[in-house]
């Protein structure tokens, strides 16, 4: 029996809102679609079932990159598009396949549309792998790595073959038990990581991050601080000083956001960003001119994980300066 060239892998528990709008999206787009339901209560198995996937069921053992490894368990295909209940496919099914066809990559990165309660955006994830090269590792925020522990080789799909629209973001009270659940498995993560220096930086930027999601602010500034004397000069220190430095903006300490913004600039993150933070923080300080000519060069804001922020926030801060400026 010939393998499949592409199959769909989900891991789901309690997901009957979401799972059959998922699945109908993948229609056309995959040979079959995979469902490991990790404990569910719902009906999520019987609408999987129901929608034509093939149902396996585990449990939830708090470790993503476990459960996605067991839904990986007895069955085979060339390529695997990871995705998850709340997210919908889109794109062309056959620039996707071409895309793939002959493709040397191991890991596809795709981009991911996030839907948000405050200002959506965009990043690219791994959701796109050759089955027999690589697996998950990591409880929370989990990654894909070489059978052999290296790092896989890498493509990056246009839009136009696959787009993932993710929604669940959209609504605060979910996002913030999100960020409790996974901010709780950063922690036990730390507690196993031993010696592991890596894995703890990684750890503490999830960790960090996740309490800024459920507005934990003091313990987020806490973690974030830890990172940055822990780990200096490491792509983990840039990603923590730019959160940090997003919370002392929101809080309203425009200095100290300056500051962090200077060490950003001096450890190589990009200029426009930069400048989009720190006209944040002089226009809340009144130096409107100053903020204005920062400003001037920054055409998109991309942050230091890749994240593309809505092109509303960049209109909305050119809006009020130039209010502010025919104020004054």
């Amino acid at each position: 029996m010939s393998k499949p060239f592409l199959v769909a892998c989900l891991i789901v528990r309690d997901e009957s809102a979401e799972l059959a709008g998922c699945l109908a999206s993948l229609a056309g787009v995959v040979d079959e679609v995979r469902v490991h339901d990790t404990g569910s209560v719902d009906e999520t198995p019987q609408i999987a079932a129901e929608c034509g996937a093939i149902v396996t069921l585990g449990r939830w053992t708090d470790d993503f990159a476990a459960a996605r490894n067991a839904a990986l368990e007895g069955w085979s295909a060339l390529w695997v598009l990871s995705v998850d209940a709340d997210q919908r496919y889109v794109g062309d099914p056959e620039k996707l396949r071409d895309l793939l066809t002959g493709n040397t990559a191991e890991v596809v990165e795709v981009e991911v549309d996030n839907a948000h309660d405050e200002l959506p955006y965009a990043n690219t994830a791994a959701h796109l792998f050759r089955k027999d090269d690589v697996g998950w590792t990591g409880r929370v925020h989990e990654r894909l790595t070489g059978v052999d522990g290296r790092a896989p080789r890498t493509a990056v799909a246009p839009r136009g073959a696959i787009v993932l629209a993710h929604g669940g973001y959209a609504r605060p009270e979910v996002r913030a038990a999100k960020a409790l659940r996974n901010a709780e498995l950063a922690r036990r993560t730390l507690q196993e990581a031993g010696g592991d220096r890596a894995l703890i930086a990684r750890t503490l930027l999830d960790l960090g991050r996740s309490l800024i999601g459920a507005g934990q602010r003091q313990e987020a500034v806490d973690t974030l601080e830890t990172l940055r004397d822990l780990f200096p000069g490491t792509p983990e220190w840039l990603h923590g000083t730019d959160f940090l430095a997003r919370l002392v903006l929101a809080a309203g300490l425009d200095d100290v956001c300056l500051t962090l913004v200077e060490q950003m600039r001096a450890a190589g993150a990009a200029r426009p960003y930069c400048d989009w933070l720190a006209a944040q923080a002089l226009a809340q300080l009144g130096d409107v001119a100053t903020a204005t000519r920062l400003l001037a060069g920054v055409t998109e804001v991309v942050d230091t994980a890749g994240r593309r922020h809505d092109p509303r926030a960049l209109h909305e801060l050119r809006t009020l300066l130039a209010a502010l400026a025919h104020a004054a």
